[in-house]
């Protein structure tokens, strides 16, 4: 049996999709060109079929994005990264469409981000049907708690009705959504066998959500679960801003930060702003401009130890940002097995490198780790009661840094770590299932 529906896990750094096949959920290929084909960047790569360099700044930028968007190609996953890491200046790479969903942007802005997701969506669906053979018009979205958004719920309800709209733009005929943990409660509720009171906490790329709930055997093909929902509580923060924090706290000295003037004058902070802001196009695109490319030179000139900023120089100039960040990420990933790794930039000059410790990293942490538990609080305390288990999903919570500082704080509660990348999937697809099929 082959349904035609589907769920998506319409992640800040990944994508997933799940089908039901012969009566068991199954992935679906996203990306042929990658290590992990069932999961997906969340990027995309606009091709400037037109020669020369994209724009930066203003009305012009955004009109360079329209432009592309209906003219130009479009790359998904491994291949768009790939071609945006050999030709930066010959398109344009949108990192994590989903943060821009609740901001207060301009219309026209947000209506380009729209067609990204419609463009995103459109991919994915057909992803599914090429390999289920069938066409799939019903979809579960997973949707963070509280999108990345200074309106509050007015960012969420924005964020929502434009998924809607892109999704319905898509294909789809039929479209719900879930909050993210409480899909992979969903999902880890097929392993229940007696009622439990859980604490599911989801870290992601963007957002970092809770839900404390009462999971159960026998209520798991329940449509209808509010009263068992005791609360649900979720902040604008995840994994990037855990690697921007390790980024600032410890590779920012090797591109000027701390260093000073011939004359004594301290180099200032803010000349590095926006070279870790993957997440923040404006800050970004403020640090691509030719007045940043001034002043870094003015303060090479000045510099008593001019290398650091020649360093930044090289990634103003190449447009090294995501492939920075990219480095840090990876590095922050080999740090959940292995007690330090050594993470190298020859891309930006030969022989460079710096060791991570991970205690070292932890110190980075400690704001983020800070924010985590006053969410988690929160949550504890609306629901007026102590989880009986953990339930830890999403990039971050692969962590041993994290895993530790829970452990600490709920030393008699049991901890059990999710397969980060599918748990939040497969609990959509479960409630495509109860809502489109009988069971």
């Amino acid at each position: 049996m082959r349904a035609d529906f589907i769920g998506i896990d319409f992640g800040t750094s990944n994508c997933a999709v799940a089908a039901w096949v012969d009566n068991k959920p199954t992935l679906i290929v996203v990306d042929e060109n990658s290590d992990t084909p069932f999961k997906i960047r969340s990027a995309i790569y606009l091709a400037n079929n037109e020669s020369g360099a994209v724009s930066q700044s203003g009305k012009a930028n955004e009109q360079t994005l329209n432009d592309m968007l209906n003219a130009g190609d479009i790359l998904f996953g491994e291949q768009g990264f790939n071609a945006f890491l050999l030709t930066p200046h010959e398109g344009r790479y949108v990192n994590s469409p989903k943060n821009f969903l609740g901001a207060k942007i301009p219309k026209r802005l947000l209506d380009n981000f729209e067609t990204l997701v419609v463009r995103f969506l459109s991919y994915l669906k057909l992803c599914a049907e090429k390999q289920l053979k069938c066409t799939i018009n019903k979809v579960v979205i997973a949707r963070p708690v509280n999108y990345h958004s200074t309106m509050g719920e007015l960012g969420n309800q924005q964020a929502e009705a434009l998924m809607l709209r892109a999704a319905t733009k898509a294909g789809f005929t039929q479209v719900q959504f879930i909050h993210e943990p409480l899909a992979a409660a969903y999902h880890f509720e097929q392993q229940i066998k007696q009622p439990t009171k859980a604490m599911v906490v989801d870290l992601g790329g963007g957002t970092s959500d809770v839900t404390f709930c009462l999971l159960s055997e026998n209520k798991a093909n329940n449509l209808d679960r509010d009263g068992d929902i005791y609360a649900t509580k979720g902040i604008r923060q995840g994994g990037i801003v855990s690697d921007k924090h390790l980024a600032s706290g410890i590779i920012s000295p090797l591109f000027g930060r701390g260093g000073r003037t011939a004359d004594g004058r301290a180099i200032p902070n803010r000349l590095l702003s926006g070279v870790y802001s993957i997440d923040n196009m404006p800050e970004m695109a403020d640090f691509y401009t030719e007045k940043r490319a001034k002043a870094i030179s003015d303060y090479i000139v000045a510099s008593d130890d001019p290398l650091p900023l020649i360093r930044l120089q090289r990634v103003q100039k190449q447009r090294l940002t995501h492939q920075l960040m990219h480095a840090i990420e990876l590095a922050k990933i080999e740090l959940s097995d292995q007690s330090h790794v050594n993470l190298t930039l020859t891309f930006i000059e030969k022989s460079l490198d710096v060791m991570l410790e991970r205690e070292q990293v932890a110190q980075t942490m400690t704001n983020w780790l800070e924010k985590m538990f006053i969410m988690i609080d929160d949550a504890v305390d609306e629901a007026k009661q102590q989880p009986e288990i953990i339930y830890l999903t999403g990039g971050m919570g692969l962590s041993p840094l994290v895993q530790q500082a829970l452990k600490t704080r709920y030393p008699v509660v049991k901890i059990t770590v999710a397969d980060a990348f599918s748990s939040v999937v497969f609990g959509a697809l479960l409630k495509a299932k109860r809502l489109y099929c009988c069971n």
